[in-house]
């Protein structure tokens, strides 16, 4: 008999993946965050998949709520914070808990992309378009995000 933890992980399994070909089985827009202890940045995709968008930050997976639902959202795209060498450390593991709680609440799947050097990037795309670095700041995390699931919808399409 399985026991409630090997039980669950099994479970997971069907709704996790690092695979972008994974979200390709269902359509409708998909939910890109950017995870962070404090702030959790968040983005949209419009229905074709397409493109990404800035959507807002939260500080709460609670606030995700009412999003989920009125944005039609079926599927999460989170961003996996990487070492530079490629390997998991402590942050990784924290976004990994995070994302069992997505599934175990909403039951979508959640595909897990490389998200190394998208803050730095979603800075640097801001500082060129000329955002002062105070908006940066109120930002920056969805910025990310959008950046994420853009690197996921590219992919799909390859």
């Amino acid at each position: 008999m399985m026991t409630d933890d090997k039980q669950f992980q099994s479970e997971l399994q069907g709704f996790l993946s690092t695979d972008p070909h994974f979200l390709s089985e269902t359509s409708g827009r998909l939910l890109g965050v950017d995870y962070g202890s404090v702030r959790i940045g968040l983005a949209l995709s419009d229905k074709e998949r397409q493109i990404s968008s800035p959507f807002k930050i939260i500080h709460k997976l609670k606030e995700l709520d009412d999003i989920v639902p009125a944005k039609e959202i079926t599927g999460f795209v989170v961003g996996l914070p990487l070492q530079t060498d490629g390997t998991e450390g402590f942050i990784a593991g924290q976004v990994r808990l995070f994302c069992a709680r997505l599934i175990e609440k909403y039951r979508l799947p959640v595909l897990l992309v490389d998200e190394r050097y998208t803050s730095k990037y979603a800075s640097e795309a801001m500082n060129g378009r000329g955002v002062r670095l105070k908006r940066q700041k109120e930002v920056l995390d969805a910025e990310a995000a959008a950046r994420i699931l853009q690197k996921a919808l590219d992919a799909v399409r390859k």
